[in-house]
């Protein structure tokens, strides 16, 4: 049985059950081998034809072959496909309609997102986890069409990370109101209240270095100005 790390984990919660999923940038493929011994995923008929449970892609040729010998050990090589492409290119032709994109640049999650115009249907799921710039995801979804629907903070030692659910909803799907709730978040659970709070310290430390660094350059500081105001502003109402 495969056990999740705490920031793996953070994914389950979000994965409809029994439809077709997508990993990408899957490495080991342990979350998908693990939502199939949970029969969370069973297999389902592909557009193609195919019958599978889930795709467990990457980029590169080693996590692919990775991926393979850890599906192959857990008996699951006739549920599990893997597949070495970029992003999502080609997957269209099996029509996943959860899609899981974890441990990446929010620069290139977005860039994968946008680059697979198929997405944009009804009833597909992304579910992301952006190791930077967690604020370049949540500007692309709203102009593709999806509504964010859920989010999540899981703490690994001193990091943070950001899990940002989202569904094709063009009605419903609107942009974050300011960048600093595109830098942080806001749907999180009561329960997560310590870790949003922790969420925002660090984004007010970061940007408190980066104004103070345009100050002694000459540099403009509105922009830091306006975005450390709404940071506190976020924090105020967090509370104590």
């Amino acid at each position: 049985m495969i056990h999740l790390s705490p920031r793996l984990a953070s994914a389950v919660k979000y994965v409809p059950p029994h439809t077709l999923l997508a990993d990408i940038g899957t490495d080991h493929a342990y979350l998908p081998i693990y939502l199939c011994q949970k029969r969370i995923l069973s297999p389902v008929t592909a557009k193609n034809g195919e019958v599978m449970a889930a795709i467990a892609s990457d980029i590169n040729k080693g996590p692919v072959e990775r991926a393979e010998q850890h599906i192959k050990s857990e008996r699951l090589t006739n549920t599990i496909k893997t597949i070495c492409t970029d992003g999502l290119n080609g997957l269209e032709i099996y029509d996943p309609k959860t899609i899981i994109v974890f441990g990446m640049g929010g620069e290139l999650i977005a860039e994968i997102l946008e680059a697979a115009p198929w997405i944009k249907a009804e009833g597909v799921r992304l579910i992301l986890q952006p190791m930077t710039h967690p604020e370049k995801v949540r500007q692309a979804l709203s102009p593709m069409g999806f509504a964010i629907t859920g989010e999540s903070l899981c703490a690994e030692g001193d990091r943070l990370y950001q899990i940002i659910c989202a569904d094709f909803d063009p009605i419903n799907a609107a942009p974050p109101a300011s960048h600093a709730e595109a830098l942080t978040g806001h749907l999180y659970s009561p329960a997560e209240r310590n870790l949003h709070r922790r969420l925002i310290e660090q984004a007010i430390k970061k940007e408190s270095r980066a104004r103070n660094a345009k100050n002694l350059a000459g540099r403009d500081t509105s922009d830091s100005d306006l975005l450390l105001a709404s940071l506190n502003h976020q924090l105020n109402t967090l509370g104590g």
